[in-house]
């Protein structure tokens, strides 16, 4: 445990000599994103600090807001999967609904969206006098057609789209959605899935050419695009929920959060985000830079277990000894400084699908050599781990491998950089997987699109053995009828494959923490979900 304290305040120090290769300027207002670090009397913060209040003042149209965040690895609309990564492309393409600050789904786009679980139907009223960027009408056609083409292609239509049928349009706001069997988490679904792409655009240039040049609904335009370098909008003129100030975003993106973290303080950037806690400690101490955490949690830390025939975790009492030998509340004292959320499940204690009856493994090493020697495993095993490359998953692993081997588990540490990591989410080869489940789309809807029995892409698909018991309960969540039978059947999935099959073990729920220069107002960033804010209400303090 000393070892992984010390690499922390290693990499702490390691603030000011950090350094990455600089972007192009491409023309555009790009930062320095080598490891110069200036201070506040070289960028000049003290005189563009403002010390009038936002409610004296009247907002400024104009200037780029300049942010740390990853270029994304696609653009094609039907083609986004995390959470984030949705929230994100929210300043281009807009979906039809959002998740609320509960949690619970909010009609975004659509004017209402109401279930009919008799008639299998839930039907869209859109608002009025949407359009998307290239002037045509998000009208009930281009809703019907983005839903039937999601259907069709979407990334994630095995997991949230498997009821589906087709779209029919009633009148030019009003989309009836008809489904084979009845999905009651459709709403949930749509907060994550269907962002609204121009149809027009589609018929005139394309696919690939809307994968490469999106057109949607949302306050800005892609005017550059740099792979893993830069992202560059500028503002829609006709952005139909009113005026958009801010002249653009330019989104940066940097190979070290250190190195973003250095150009927040030297005034080069306005806003990134982090979950990388050791560094936002060190933060704090920023003058003229605000932070503030996600209202909602991030991700669940979430170690997941291959269960296939021939790897030692196909034992159950393997599974339940490795997470007894698991010290919870140590690695949430020494990664997360007081911002994880405390839970064996994929639900916090407030959220109605939490199962307060779900026990967990809690720590006994004892226990764990037990369950081992029981298993045939006296001297333990050689096995992997396998996890992102973001700072906080690769120290919560590097912590638990340190643990396991306290109970003769040799645990390799693979780290799998950017893109490349999605590959592994649906089967790893071998022993245990760090998995961040986006805890947004709410527990009912990501255990029901995880633990049945289905081909396709998703958490644990080609690692998971999941029993018809647990199977037939996952699919009464979608096709329960009322909330509380929805409610008690997560409930009941959360108990079986925490406590009765161990096919996962929840570290934590961790929040995002978003920093933002002070001259930054009314942007709204991280105050329900990280990556997500509204945008285009914010303008640049002179």
């Amino acid at each position: 445990m000393k070892r992984i304290v010390a690499i922390l305040l290693v990499l702490v120090l390691a603030l000011s000599v950090a350094c990455t290769a600089k972007p192009e300027n491409n023309g555009k207002s790009t930062p320095n994103t080598n490891n110069e670090t200036k201070n506040n009397s070289e960028t000049g913060k003290e005189e563009s600090k403002t010390d009038v209040s936002t409610a004296e003042i009247q907002p400024v149209k104009g200037g780029r807001l300049k942010i740390s965040a990853a270029t994304p690895t696609t653009r094609a609309w039907y083609d986004i999967r995390g959470i984030m990564a949705v929230a994100m492309f929210g300043m281009i393409y807009e979906p039809l609904a959002r998740y609320g600050s509960d949690g619970a789904p909010e009609p975004f786009l659509a004017e209402s969206i109401t279930p009919d679980a008799e008639a299998l139907t839930w039907t869209i009223v859109l608002r009025d006098g949407i359009k998307f960027s290239d002037g045509s009408d998000c009208d009930a056609d281009a809703v019907a057609w983005n839903l039937d083409f999601y259907k069709a292609n979407g990334v994630l239509t095995a997991s949230f789209f498997k009821y589906y049928d087709h779209a029919e349009v009633k009148d030019a706001k009003t989309v009836v959605c008809h489904f084979t069997q009845w999905d009651a988490l459709f709403d949930y679904s749509l907060c994550r899935t269907v962002l609204i792409a121009s149809k027009k655009a589609f018929d005139e240039h394309g696919q690939d050419w809307l994968c490469e040049n999106p057109v949607g609904t949302g306050p800005f335009v892609q005017a550059e695009f740099n792979a893993d370098t830069s992202w560059y909008l500028d503002r829609n003129e006709n952005y139909w929920q009113g005026e958009v100030y801010l002249d653009g975003l330019d989104l940066i993106t940097y190979q070290q959060e250190l190195v973003a973290a250095t150009s927040l303080n030297a005034g080069e950037i306005d806003a990134l985000l982090t979950e990388n806690y050791s560094m936002v400690e060190q933060m704090k101490g920023y003058q003229d830079i605000t932070s503030k955490a996600a209202d909602l949690p991030s991700y669940y830390y979430t170690l997941c277990f291959n269960m296939k025939e021939g790897d030692p975790f196909a034992n159950e009492k393997v599974r339940e000894a490795v997470s007894h030998a698991i010290d919870v509340d140590s690695i949430i004292d020494t990664l997360c400084f007081g911002y994880a959320i405390k839970t064996n499940q994929w639900a916090p204690e407030s959220s109605p699908f939490y199962n307060k009856d779900v026990a967990g493994q809690v720590y006994d090493v004892e226990k764990a050599k037990a369950l081992l020697a029981e298993a045939g495993y006296p001297n333990g095993f050689d096995t992997m781990i396998t996890c992102g490359s973001a700072t906080l998953a690769v120290n919560v692993c590097q912590i638990i491998v340190e643990q396991l081997s306290k109970i003769g588990i040799n645990v390799e540490l693979r780290s799998i950089e950017g893109a490349a990591f999605v590959n592994y989410i649906g089967g790893w080869e071998q022993g245990m997987f760090l998995h961040q489940m986006g805890a947004e789309a709410g527990a009912a809807s990501q255990y029901a699109s995880t633990f049945y029995q289905y081909e396709g892409f998703g958490l644990g698909v080609n690692a998971f053995v999941i029993p018809d018991e647990l199977h037939a309960v996952t699919m009464s969540i979608t096709s329960a009828k009322t909330s509380d039978e929805r409610n008690t059947k997560t409930q009941e999935v959360a108990k079986m494959v925490v406590d009765d099959y161990c096919m996962i073990k929840v570290i934590f729920g961790s929040q995002a923490v978003a920093f933002v220069s002070d001259k930054v107002q009314n942007h709204h960033f991280c105050d329900v979900q990280n990556l997500r804010f509204d945008v285009w209400q914010a303008w640049l303090a002179k």
